[in-house]
């Protein structure tokens, strides 16, 4: 996380990251929260990332930054003034969806944000030195944890009958 007094990023953990905190996450670490990726350590502002966790695919998927910031938060300072706004949709467990749009201060429309300029909680950076970005989606809202869902309990019905018998028998 982006420590604004100090302009230098300190270590925090992932259940106590914030919506709307800037976050750095390097290479082989695993995003804590769903991020909007702001800036890149790559010139084009690509990256990669591994999905295992979250969808069971071992191949890595390109993210980037979208191309109107691209280069204009490659650094701590550029981060510590950052002013804009992020409208978008409720949290919810789609996990290739993501649908929202980004006003920052120095311009002059809004822009789209796709579901390539998120990283989701769980994902993991590869062949990339860090990204910078900020949290959308925490701890229990992340898209991850809104798709995951109780395991539930399965009954043969020869251990359903079973029961029912047992229940007679104390019953009586």
């Amino acid at each position: 996380m982006l420590d604004p007094c100090k302009g230098t990023f300190m270590l925090k953990c992932w259940k106590n990251i914030q919506v709307g905190e800037i976050i750095k996450i390097r290479e082989d670490e695993f995003a804590p929260a769903d991020v909007l990726m702001l800036g890149c350590s790559d010139e084009n502002g690509v990256c990669y990332v591994e999905t295992k966790n979250l969808d069971g695919e071992t191949n890595l998927k390109i993210k980037n930054v979208h191309k109107e910031i691209n280069g204009r938060f490659n650094s701590p300072d550029n981060l510590l003034h950052i002013d804009g706004q992020l409208l978008c949709e409720k949290p919810n467990g789609a996990l290739y969806k993501f649908e929202g749009a980004a006003k920052f201060n120095f311009q002059k429309a809004k822009i789209p944000v796709y579901p390539e300029n998120v990283i989701l909680r769980g994902s993991s950076l590869k062949n990339t030195e860090h990204i910078f970005g900020m949290s959308v989606f925490t701890g229990p809202d992340s898209k991850v944890m809104m798709n995951s869902s109780q395991a539930k309990y399965k009954f043969s019905k020869l251990e359903m009958l079973v029961n029912k018998s047992m229940l007679i028998v104390f019953c009586l």
